[in-house]
């Protein structure tokens, strides 16, 4: 399942224990993947930063990164960390609240 479909899914309120369950474990192996891919990226972040030219500021050489591919993809998966952290928690409390 992608992300939006399992935050989408995992809206829905009347959902049973084994349902949490199994969404939480969806969304915990899918943060898993994003934070190794983001830990890919982010040592390729540091290679490009390392190779700025005589004279280029380290801010410049930031913006310039985040213009890449690979910089406007750690972006997304950064922001889609947090959703899935966010979302996990929610699953948490409501397992909770069930046991």
């Amino acid at each position: 399942m992608k992300l939006r479909e399992l935050i989408i899914a995992v809206k829905e309120k009347q959902l049973s224990k084994d349902q949490l369950e199994g969404y939480r474990n969806e969304l915990s192996s899918l943060f898993s993947e994003m934070q190794l891919e983001m830990a890919e990226l982010e040592k390729e972040e540091a290679l490009f930063m390392d190779s700025k030219a005589d004279g280029e500021s380290v801010a410049n050489r930031k913006v310039s990164w985040k213009a890449t591919d690979s910089g406007q993809r750690l972006i997304l998966l950064k922001r889609y960390c947090i959703s899935t952290k966010e979302m996990l928690n929610s699953l948490k409390s409501r397992l909770y609240l069930i046991y």
